[in-house]
């Protein structure tokens, strides 16, 4: 069975038709009957390997900052540490906001 990966289009806007299409679905019933059930074994193991590969992924990196913007992040509460992830690869795609910084 294959993976299945979506990624965010920014650019995307969905057309009124499409969200109309979606509007008249919020009250259909799903029909699960095609989707074989998972034992608490097999789900442990989709656990572990969703775990190993999000390691794989990611590398730890520090860098020094001033007292002052370190408070200001952790004000941002649980999972400021996942914005700032998110912030420096929206930089990376746009090298202007970077110039500013040089």
């Amino acid at each position: 069975m294959g993976t299945v990966r979506l990624t965010q289009n920014e650019d995307y806007k969905p057309s009124e038709e499409s969200l109309a299409r979606l509007v008249a679905l919020k009250d259909r019933p799903i029909d699960y009957s095609d989707i074989p059930e998972n034992t608490p074994e097999e789900i442990e193991i989709m656990i572990q390997r969703a775990m190993e590969r999000r390691k794989q992924q990611k590398q730890m990196f520090s860098l020094r900052l001033q007292k002052s913007t370190i408070n200001w992040w952790k004000s941002l509460g649980s999972g400021y540490t996942g914005i700032m992830a998110r912030l420096l690869d929206k930089a990376r795609k746009h090298p202007e906001w970077i110039k500013t910084c040089l």
